[in-house]
């Protein structure tokens, strides 16, 4: 949730976390976390801007959120919900006495590789153009139940269990989503663009640091795919890229004592070298003085 790994789970020991429940991975800490918050958003020390550090689903049973998700204003009501991913620049509006109570899913990135092969392109496309959906009491109660098991199999430390759940679960909103399309306006055609833009980028910006592969993998030009990616996201697609490359790097960095040399190998980048220039040009440190300062 935090744009820095070490406060992926900055407000956990605030009062108003009701609970919370966590899996590790094999070198992603909290690989799955789920955990209820009721209180004002004050309260949860939320930064006015950042970038979220991992996958999250969230769920509003009480209460405003009253956020902007890649420059979209939304005020999520009680029984909506929102999506986000490390892709997106998430901003709370209002933090002084606003009340919400919701649920949070995070999710690593390996998680969330396996849930979107569940999807088509387009399916996933849709969801990241449009991450706020709205649903009855009814759905929303069907949907805490699927939480609070969810918790129930995490405290038992039940990982694969956990996960399937998880999956179940994206697939139930999903479905629900996909079926409310019809009742939507039609995606503009900026919008089903840079829903395959960002759908695209999470699954491949490891490997791929070019525009042009993106552009070349929607069969448009990189010059129509970045004016299109700016004119939606008020952002360029490049630094779309370096941002998810880059929230990758710092996760490995700060959860795994992997070598840099293997992490820079493993982030498409030719050397060491050139993945510390380039960490350094983003973050202002080296990588070797990131893990310093961030691994736990």
């Amino acid at each position: 949730m935090e744009a820095q790994q070490q406060d992926k789970f900055y407000a956990l020991e605030k009062v108003n976390f009701q609970w919370a429940s966590f899996i590790h991975g094999e070198t992603v800490v909290n690989d799955l976390t789920v955990l209820k918050f009721a209180g004002r958003l004050k309260d949860m020390s939320v930064p006015k801007s950042f970038v979220p550090a991992a996958y999250s689903i969230n769920v509003v049973t009480a209460g405003t959120m009253p956020a902007s998700i890649n420059h979209s204003d939304y005020d999520i009501q009680t029984n909506g919900g929102f999506f986000t991913s490390p892709d997106f620049l998430l901003q709370v509006r209002e933090t002084e006495n606003t009340y919400v109570e919701y649920y949070n899913i995070t999710f690593s990135q390996k998680i969330a590789q396996e849930l979107a092969t569940q999807f088509s392109l387009a399916q996933v496309a849709q969801i990241y153009a449009r991450p706020v959906w709205q649903m009855n009491g009814r759905k929303t109660q069907r949907i805490v139940h699927y939480i609070e098991l969810l918790r129930e199999v995490i405290d038992d430390k039940n990982r694969e269990a956990a996960i399937q759940l998880v999956k179940s679960l994206v697939l139930y909103l999903a479905g629900d989503y996909i079926n409310d399309q019809p009742r939507l306006p039609q995606l503009s055609r900026n919008e089903e663009i840079t829903g395959k833009f960002l759908a695209l980028v999470d699954a491949n910006c490891e490997q791929q640091h070019s525009l042009d592969w993106y552009a070349s993998e929607l069969c448009l030009s990189t010059r129509y795919v970045a004016n299109t990616v700016k004119e939606t996201l008020g952002m360029t697609a490049s630094t779309c890229i370096e941002r998810a490359l880059m929230q990758r790097a710092k996760t490995i960095l700060s959860t795994s004592t992997t070598p840099i040399a293997e992490i820079a190998e493993t982030l498409g980048f030719q050397n060491q070298s050139h993945f510390g220039t380039f960490f350094k040009r983003h973050e202002g440190c080296s990588p070797k003085d990131f893990r310093t300062q961030h691994y736990r």
